[in-house]
């Protein structure tokens, strides 16, 4: 089971695995929302031999700060440092178009620019993506192309394969794990 949490202008986001409680017979997860506004959560959840079930929630967190929202802006850049320990590059069609199987690579560098080569596996597979329009409306949850073993050490270049069903600007999230750390990296796509 997957719990992906966002806010209302896609400036937060984060991918829970919740733990299953015996004692309680359910799913369950703790969580401090960094600000006050509006969220949405996507539960996405595959039982063994059965079919994927996702459901959505909205929520209003109270409190203080309250969050400021900022624009979301296709800006055309594909190439981002991450805890200043990283470079992402991200490559793309210089044209993503509705109803079209494209590919979606995320290369890992470290912060002087050389490959990283190590990667480990993170929640059950190589690397995760999660990509959303910024209505919130479509939402999809990608594993990379290639599966991987518990003991699988990753190569720079990750790759995903995934469709768009409705044109607009998207938030596309990629995380990665190295040396026991999660990386994330986001990049803003527009489909037309």
């Amino acid at each position: 089971m997957h719990l992906i949490i966002v806010n209302k202008d896609l400036s937060y986001f984060t991918h829970i695995h919740p733990i299953y409680e015996t004692i309680n017979n359910a799913f369950a997860i703790y969580h401090n929302f960094p600000e006050a506004g509006e969220y949405k959560m996507w539960v996405d959840s595959k039982p063994k031999e059965g079919t994927q079930t996702l459901v959505t929630f909205e929520l209003k967190v109270l409190g203080n700060p309250i969050h400021n929202p900022v624009s979301i802006v296709h800006d055309m850049q594909y190439l981002k440092s991450v805890q200043g320990q990283y470079q992402i590059s991200l490559t793309v069609p210089n044209e993503i178009r509705i109803d079209e199987d494209i590919n979606i690579n995320f290369t890992i560098f470290d912060a002087s620019g050389n490959p990283v080569t190590d990667l480990e596996p993170l929640m059950g597979a190589g690397e995760h993506s999660v990509i959303i329009s910024t209505n919130a409306h479509d939402f999809l949850h990608i594993h990379p192309t290639e599966e991987v073993q518990s003991n699988w050490k990753g190569v720079p270049e990750v790759s995903f394969k995934t469709r768009f069903s409705n044109s607009g600007i998207y938030n596309v999230w990629g995380q990665f794990q190295h040396k026991g750390r999660v990386i994330t990296v986001d990049f803003i796509l527009e489909v037309v």
